[in-house]
This record gives structure tokens, sequence and C-alpha cells, in this order.
């Protein structure tokens, strides 16, 4: 983690400055910072998410004198929206891959691998309520979260609705009922594939976004497949689909 870290005040923010597109979350110590709302103005104008944290949180993170600031930096740093559809079109393989809500740094760090692998366009990765691109996410990716392109908007509905715009095919990977076969079903390109959160899949509103729910049919005695499991057989499945797909 440590290779991740930057802190003091003066270092942090002029890495909120300078390159906001590589920060992941600043933390501010709380109850320590003068002109702390000179700061978080900063952040909300760059579009720089921050927490609130105890002395102690930052004291763990680094040996450094933070001075009550302290930055985790993804050194690849993030695609921006505008980007989206010239990654796309690049692609040797135009899919993303949409993770909602995905909590384990492992499942992120072992989709990408696997996206890269295959081809894939990109990762879309929810700033909210996702887990972070830590250590952990790294070594379980093998080093692909280097070099995919990686998408971080603060709202995963706003860019699936932007991906629609643009005549992107949106798929969810579920069990509902609403769910067609993935083996049967005609896949169009370029899309999107959401994959959902480990307990709870993919959210309802999410779904509303998507064009169509597929299933992975399961013959055996478990009824479920972890998200890196199902996100493989999925990816897989939609490369044969787009090797065979006659081009224009």
């Amino acid at each position: 983690m440590k290779d991740f870290i930057l802190s003091g005040k003066q270092v942090v923010l002029d890495l909120i400055n300078n390159a906001p597109e590589k920060i992941e979350v600043v933390w501010i110590q709380k109850n320590r910072l003068k002109n702390i709302k000179q700061i978080i103005k900063l952040c909300q104008s760059l579009k720089v998410k921050y927490q609130f944290v105890p002395k102690e949180k930052l004291d763990k993170l680094t040996q450094q004198n933070h001075q009550g600031l302290v930055a985790k930096v993804f050194a690849p740093g993030f695609w921006n929206e505008n980007q989206l559809t010239k990654v796309v079109k690049k692609s040797r393989f135009p899919v993303l891959l949409a993770l909602d809500e995905i909590q384990d740094q492992g499942n992120i760090g072992v989709l990408s691998r696997t996206l890269y692998g295959l081809g894939g366009a990109g990762i879309i990765i929810q700033k909210y309520r996702s887990a972070q691109l830590g250590e952990r996410a790294f070594k379980s990716s093998s080093g692909a979260l280097y070099y995919v392109p990686i998408f971080r908007p603060p709202n995963l509905k706003q860019i699936l609705k932007f991906c629609r715009e643009n005549k992107f095919w949106i798929y969810y990977a579920g069990t509902d009922p609403d769910t067609e076969n993935l083996f049967e079903v005609q896949i169009d390109f370029p899309c999107v594939l959401v994959l959902g959160n480990e307990e709870k899949g993919v959210r309802d509103s999410v779904k509303k976004m998507c064009h169509r729910g597929l299933q992975i049919p399961m013959l055996g005695d478990f009824d479920s497949l972890n998200v890196a499991q199902a996100g493989a057989i999925f990816l897989g499945e939609f490369l044969r689909r787009w090797l065979t797909t006659p081009k224009k």
C-alpha cells in the first residue's frame, strides 16, 4: 500500500491541483486542518473523492509527517467519460465491463486480468460504494490494472445512460426470472457487461438502464458462481461471438 500513498499538506494539494485524475481518495484528519473549507471546495471543484478520518488511520497509512492530509493514488490515472467512445473504437474487442458496487479488491483484479487478456476495451468502476484499487487488486490483476483503461464515474447509471445514447448495447449478469440464457441470445456490439455486488448482484435501478439480462445455465449442484468466475465465462462467450460476427 505504501507505494500508492502520498502525505503532507503541500504535497497533496499540489497533487489535487495538477493530477486530480490520479487520485482515488483524499483522507482528511478530523478536527485538525485549518482552511478546511478551501480544501473541500478544491476537491469538489475537481471531482476528487474525500473522506474525514481519525488521526489513527492516517498514522497507520504512512510514517511520514502527514499534517492531517493523505492521498491514495492510482498511478496510471483514471480515464474520463469523454474518452470512452474513442477507447472502445480503438479496442480489438469492443466490450466494457461495468462493476456495480463490487466490494472485493481481488475480484476487481481478476476481472481486469481477464478483460485485458481478451483484449477488452476498459472497466467502469463506480467512485463510491466500491472497493478501492489497492495492493490486493494489483496483485490479483498480475499488472493488468496498469494497462486497462479505468473509468470511475460518480454515478454508474449516468455513464450507462451515456453509453446508451452512443448506441452501446448494455447487458447485465444475473439469475432473476427476467434474464435469458447467455448461450442462446444474440449479442450486439459495442456493448457493456454489468456485473453486480458479490451478495446482492446488480441493483434494480441499474438493471433498468440495461437492454437485456443474461444468465449462465447451471446444470450442476451449485446454483451460482462468484463474480470473477461468472465474469470470465461471460467475457469468453462475448469474445467468441465477436470473433464470429461479420465485420462491416
